[in-house]
């Protein structure tokens, strides 16, 4: 009997899970598949750059999507559901790699110290990687506000707060989920307006959703002296070379790529397509890659240069910036725009390292942890 097919996007990972499963992968360029490759599919793994609605899938036999990252924006859910369509997304899959990048961009913009001191920082959104963030955060230090009017927390670390006022933190960092729900919209929220609650010393960092902002908001930040760390853009994959130039640091959507992040964007979704095509899944738990080991001697260390010398032994920010400013010049297409995120070289992720940190202090390995880095024993 023939295997299910299933169609992938060939970025995504094919992990050890995946690749035990009684299936037939065809893989093919997420930007590319059309309705011809699912002719005969039982179900479709895909990214953000696939549009999948009835235009996709109206002649095919899929009974599964998965999509291998966080959002559903790029689903048309109401045609999946009336087409009895099962769905899936890996929520939370790259929290960890968000939050690092996050930290890193903290720190390269001289912030860390001011963070530790108790700055307050606003995360608009509370789901999975607001949630991962603002608990690193409030454990170093940060007083953390959160705007995000479908939840209602009782969390001990953060405070919930009207919008204006978690842009009006220090440091504001976007994490919300790109909709349209006429209750409360986030697409464009971050408009002229909102801009003003902007304070002109504050960091604005959007590791989220490029169209939660509008470009013209940008420029008015920029105009007044914020600084701007951008990893998503308002029209992307297209980049105006004016608002780049504006921009402290720079990179093509690709916070969330750690190693650790895209085998759990994969891995997230097996067991939902286990489940949708009844398989056969008998190593449906395999042992973690072990965790890389980092020597620092960080005994003449302060604190606070005991943990920068941590982050930057595995800091990227501050090259990807480079390089993609550079690709940028040679080609602004979205073509290019997706050959940077599709041949990006993976960072490690903070918790894939264990930090053999020798003759540190207590509160230098409080502070190591609460970063997110894991300690010798």
């Amino acid at each position: 009997m023939a295997l299910p097919k299933v169609v992938i996007d060939s970025a995504i990972w094919v992990t050890p899970r995946l690749s035990t499963l009684p299936i037939e992968l065809v893989p093919i360029r997420g930007t590319q598949i059309v309705p011809g490759d699912l002719e005969d599919a039982n179900a479709l793994l895909t990214r953000t750059v696939t549009r999948v609605d009835a235009n996709l899938l109206q002649d095919s036999p899929i009974s599964f999507v998965g999509t291998a990252s966080a959002g559903t924006d790029h689903i048309d859910t109401p045609f999946l559901s009336e087409r009895g369509i099962q769905l899936a997304n890996a929520a939370g899959c790259n929290a960890g790699a968000v939050a690092d990048y996050v930290l890193d961009a903290i720190h390269q913009c001289q912030r860390l110290e001011s963070l530790i001191s108790g700055a307050t920082v606003g995360l608009v959104g509370y789901g999975a990687v607001g949630r991962h963030l603002a608990a690193r955060l409030s454990n170093l230090g940060g007083k953390v506000k959160v705007y995000d009017p479908y939840v209602e927390s009782t969390e001990a670390d953060v405070t919930f707060c009207a919008l204006p006022e978690v842009l009006g933190c220090s440091i504001v960092s976007l994490h919300a989920a790109l909709h349209n729900d006429q209750r409360y919209p986030s697409a464009q929220m971050i408009d002229q307006a909102a801009a003003g609650y902007i304070s002109p010393d504050a960091l604005f960092i959007n590791a989220g959703r490029g169209g939660l902002v509008i470009e013209e908001a940008l420029h008015r930040l920029a105009d007044k002296g914020v600084t701007l760390v951008l990893d998503t853009w308002p029209d992307e994959p297209s980049v105006s070379q004016e608002l780049l130039s504006r921009v402290a640091f720079a990179t093509p959507h690709i916070a969330g790529y750690t190693g650790t992040a895209k085998t759990n964007a994969t891995d997230f979704l097996i067991e939902p397509l286990v489940r949708a095509l009844n398989l056969d899944n008998p190593f449906n738990t395999l042992e973690s890659d072990e965790t890389k080991q980092v020597t620092l001697d960080l005994s003449h260390e302060s604190e606070i240069h005991g943990l920068i010398a941590a982050m930057e032994a595995v800091s990227r920010l501050a090259q990807d910036d480079g390089e993609f400013r550079e690709a940028w010049k040679k080609s602004q297409t979205a073509d290019n725009f997706e050959m940077q995120r599709t041949q990006y070289r993976l960072r490690d992720q903070y918790s894939a390292l264990t930090v053999e940190a020798m003759n540190t202090s207590t509160e230098l390995q409080r502070m190591l942890i609460a970063a997110g880095f894991k300690l010798a024993s």
